[in-house]
């Protein structure tokens, strides 16, 4: 017996939210990033000069890390971000405050391109939450200067780190 098309399923599908622009944008800079920091060779980083060196830093394995590694942040930062996207406003800035404060601690492992995504999505749940609000409250405000100094010590971090 095979099962009709007119009966109903049972069964509930949650799809997967697509990433914002912003945790998109940052997914994109953090693949910028890690790529840089794995395979570009410059002064900062006691190197003779300007390079690329793929086969002497670990090649298609590190490549398909760092890939890897930013995909799936991408896709849960871009759950966290749409989960925060439907709570109150209030509540929205604090989950963006949490994102600036995990993009922050995730300098430790700046390699992996990690703080650019947490910090890019925190960015966009900010200024979603200032959007809703009218006006920008004082967890966003500091989500975004964390924000803005996580991205900017992780492209420093990756050419010179």
């Amino acid at each position: 017996m095979s099962a009709s098309s007119t009966v109903p399923s049972t069964a509930t599908r949650r799809s997967v939210p697509a990433p914002d622009a912003f945790t998109t944008a940052g997914a994109v800079l953090a693949l910028g990033c890690t790529l840089a920091g794995t395979f570009l060779e410059t002064p900062w980083k006691d190197d003779s000069g300007w390079g690329v060196d793929f086969h002497g830093h670990g090649g298609w394995a590190a490549l398909g890390v760092n890939i890897a590694v930013v995909a799936v942040s991408l896709v849960l930062v871009g759950l966290a971000t749409a989960r925060a996207r439907a709570l109150p406003p209030q509540r929205t800035a604090v989950r963006a405050l949490v994102l600036a404060g995990l993009g922050v601690v995730a300098i430790a492992v700046f390699y992996l391109g990690i703080p650019s995504v947490l910090a890019a999505g925190a960015a966009g749940v900010a200024l979603d939450a200032r959007r809703r609000l009218g006006r920008l409250t004082a967890p966003a405000t500091v989500a975004l200067v964390l924000a803005a100094l996580t991205v900017a010590t992780a492209v420093y971090l990756a050419f010179t780190g």
